[in-house]
């Protein structure tokens, strides 16, 4: 136990440096506030308009009112906490282990003039500090990866969540069948320690009692939101010279054209999952 504890720890530390390192000056110019893929509502439609049609999707799949209590794990910057409590009337805890990204939350939380119905806290989401039951809908975009134990996580979702809650989530999945080089080659690009495919995902929500109601595959989009990445980088690349370097601009081209050719290959993928936690 004490060995998985420390694992845990490590692994949190590990992603929380890469999310307050470069990777937050990246993101910044890079994605903006929204640091998520994207599903396309055209083939014209574009990555920022493509990351707004995921957050409707989501959103349209939970029941969302003035009273719902969400917990957004992974919060990132706070822009889809926003759009909830902006469109839905919501109150939203945004959950995050990046200081950074909690800071600029909240000022924008402020600026949006949606500072009574957001909360941005720092919190592990391997051992939430919230009581049993506290929230209608646990959501979640693209953050599970990062768990040292997803199965602990998934744990805790459940336990925070109300009877007949949902909890909703997208993740990046890699297929089993990609092979062990360039599994870890997708591995080191996000500091993960491990990744999932779809099948993992389904197992562990049903021996945590988590009836899965809608699964919606949406692997062909990721070489798509990656490609634009990338290329973003490249225009930007002048602009963030001075602030990371060139050679971490360079090892993440590098890594992103890897990320987009695997997801060409069929290796990486990405998934929405919604599960029901029994009455």
């Amino acid at each position: 136990m004490l060995m998985v504890e420390h694992d845990v720890s490590s692994i949190v530390s590990s992603t929380q440096a890469y999310y307050d390192g470069p990777a937050d000056e990246i993101y910044r110019t890079i994605w903006g506030d929204n640091l998520h893929l994207g599903v396309p509502c055209s083939d014209e439609c574009s990555h920022p308009e493509a990351m707004e049609h995921a957050n409707e999707i989501m959103a349209g799949a939970v029941h969302l009112e003035a009273d719902t209590r969400v917990l957004d794990l992974g919060c990132g910057y706070g822009s889809t906490a926003r759009y909830l409590a902006a469109n839905f009337g919501c109150p939203v805890t945004g959950t995050n282990i990046s200081e950074k990204e909690l800071d600029l939350a909240r000022e924008r939380a402020s600026e949006a003039g949606l500072t009574h119905l957001l909360t941005f806290e720092y919190e592990d989401f391997h051992r939430l500090a919230y009581p049993e039951g506290s929230y209608d809908v646990v959501w979640s975009q693209e953050a599970f990866l990062h768990a040292a134990d997803r199965n602990a996580v998934l744990s805790e979702c459940r336990r925070v969540l109300k009877p007949n809650g949902s909890l909703i989530f997208t993740d990046i999945l890699v297929c089993r069948d990609t092979p062990a080089e360039d599994r870890e080659r997708i591995y080191d690009r996000v500091k993960s320690p491990d990744m999932w495919d779809m099948e993992d995902y389904r197992s562990a929500l049903s021996r945590l009692y988590l009836p899965v109601t809608r699964v919606e595959d949406w692997s062909q989009h990721v070489a798509r939101s990656y490609g634009w990445v990338r290329d973003r980088l490249r225009e930007n690349r002048e602009a963030l010279l001075a602030r990371i370097g060139a050679d971490t601009i360079d090892r993440t081209l590098e890594a992103l054209s890897f990320w987009v050719k695997s997801a060409n290959a069929g290796y990486i993928g990405w998934a929405m999952f919604v599960a029901k936690k029994p009455v």
